[in-house]
């Protein structure tokens, strides 16, 4: 016998009401800078958060043929665990949502995290095209284990005339260097 599976109400949504959601339930703790924002609801409450915005690299768009304002990037994907709902139900709908709000958007960049463990699975489920992996990167940790954006302690050396080396070994901030991200791409017609 099959189970049923609950459709959720997915809508457009504000930074406000998405932003403790991610910093909550994202690996990331961090919202970063977005264009539009879609959230998944049960009956009464959020359960899932996906955003879009420029893609976070300045030359991704026009590496794929594209400006930025025809390139975007699926930046955040979060659902509580316990929801059933597949993400790829999720992902379709926020996907909707963009072509109506934005037809100006022909292609979607991601990016899969295998350093968090991600393949990208949900991605090839969404017919999503696997499009080669990303440089190494690396990140902070601070002493209670809190995921630092690397341009954060960057940009507070830089204002403080000190390496970022310096800056990072004083506040106590373990480098973690990442594995390659994972890139899939999307043409929206």
């Amino acid at each position: 016998m099959y189970q049923q599976i609950k459709i959720m109400l997915v809508n457009v949504i504000t930074r406000e009401i998405a932003k403790p959601f991610v910093i909550k339930h994202h690996y990331t703790h961090a919202i970063g800078k977005t264009s539009l924002i879609c959230g998944m609801w049960d009956d009464i409450r959020l359960v899932g958060v996906i955003t879009f915005g420029q893609p976070s690299g300045r030359l991704v768009a026009s590496s794929l043929g594209h400006t930025e304002k025809t390139c975007w990037e699926f930046l955040r994907m979060v659902v509580l665990d316990e929801i059933e709902t597949p993400r790829t139900h999720f992902m379709s709908k926020a996907i909707k949502i963009l072509k109506q709000k934005h037809p100006e958007v022909k292609l979607l960049v991601t990016y899969a995290d295998q350093t968090e463990g991600h393949t990208g699975m949900v991605y090839k489920a969404g017919s999503w095209i696997y499009h080669g992996m990303t440089a190494k990167k690396y990140h902070y940790v601070d002493l209670e284990g809190k995921r630092i954006n690397k341009r954060i302690p960057w940009d507070a050396a830089k204002k403080l005339g000190v390496t970022e080396k310096i800056y990072a070994n004083a506040k106590q901030l373990t480098k973690i260097i990442e594995l390659p991200k994972l890139r899939f791409i999307r043409q929206l017609y």
